[in-house]
């Protein structure tokens, strides 16, 4: 016999679950969503802009960093130290 004389024969029992075309459907829908939303994050991504930290000038120092602006100039932690760090005046 061939195979699809096999498979032709071959009966689902009626307590066999199968997922069929709706699950086929859900899977589809879920995996075209997965392909948008990583397309979509890659571009997402691509459009921020970091600073990866003070360049280092020729004699191995650290460049100055620029002046704090925003909320912590607002708050004074213009040394970059964080509330966390202490009462936020500076370096002890």
């Amino acid at each position: 016999m061939t195979a699809a004389v096999v498979l032709a024969d071959s009966q689902v029992a009626a307590d066999t679950v199968t997922p069929g075309v709706l699950g086929f459907l859900a899977c589809a829908f879920v995996g075209f969503a997965l392909y948008f939303l990583m397309k979509n994050m890659r571009k997402q991504m691509a459009r921020i802009d970091f600073d990866e930290g003070p360049a280092e000038s020729g004699d191995g120092r650290a460049a100055a960093r620029p002046a704090a602006s925003g909320a912590a100039a607002e708050a004074g932690h213009h040394d970059g130290a964080s509330p966390a760090d202490g009462d936020g005046r500076g370096p002890a």
